[in-house]
């Protein structure tokens, strides 16, 4: 992964970090850095970076703003889903190929007014399949080649659950109309 920190928050004073913190991202973006990646898409490569809480809110105001006003609630799925991902490239998308950073110069400019839909689609699966790896690493849970984490969370399922989602699972279906006790209706 071409990862790289960038300065963000500058505030005139560096924190001595110990040795044990140095290494640690979540101390290292408290202190003002900020991550950002490169992800390759059909049409170029675009500068991302990891959306910290301020940049969450900033999200949802633009995210208010784009629905003028009108409750989230009055928007079917759909399309506040397509309202949230602009918002979020909107954001956390920083740079990309010439063509993307003329257009981004205009005041006017938004991820909503992107004509290809599964473009859009497209940067936004990688920019959020790089803030779910940085946020797997602030959790302290490693990743395996497929990005997946690799943490434990099936400790005590039985293993005839298996890989499928109900391949193999052990148990009895009892039909009828069960009482209560002492209910004789």
């Amino acid at each position: 992964m071409a990862r790289e920190f960038t300065t963000e928050i500058n505030s005139g004073k560096e924190e001595a970090l110990s040795e044990e913190k140095k290494g640690d991202l979540f101390f290292t973006m408290l202190n003002g850095q900020t991550v950002k990646d490169t992800v390759k898409t059909s049409r170029g490569e675009f500068v991302v970076k990891f959306p910290k809480q301020a940049d969450l809110i900033t999200i949802a105001r633009l995210s208010a703003l784009m629905r003028a006003g009108i409750p989230a609630g009055n928007f079917d799925g759909t399309g506040e889903y397509e309202i949230q991902k602009c918002a979020t490239l909107d954001v956390i998308v920083d740079s990309g190929p010439a063509w993307f950073n003329k257009a981004k110069k205009s005041p006017d400019f938004s991820w909503r007014n992107m004509p290809d839909a599964n473009f859009v689609d497209e940067v936004y699966a990688k920019a959020l399949s790089f803030r779910q790896e940085i946020q797997a690493e602030l959790r302290g849970t490693a990743g395996n080649a497929a990005g997946e984490p690799t943490e434990k969370v099936s400790e005590g399922v039985s293993p005839n659950v298996g890989g499928g989602i109900f391949q193999g699972v052990a148990g009895r279906i009892k039909r009828g109309r069960s009482k209560p006790p002492g209910n004789n209706v």
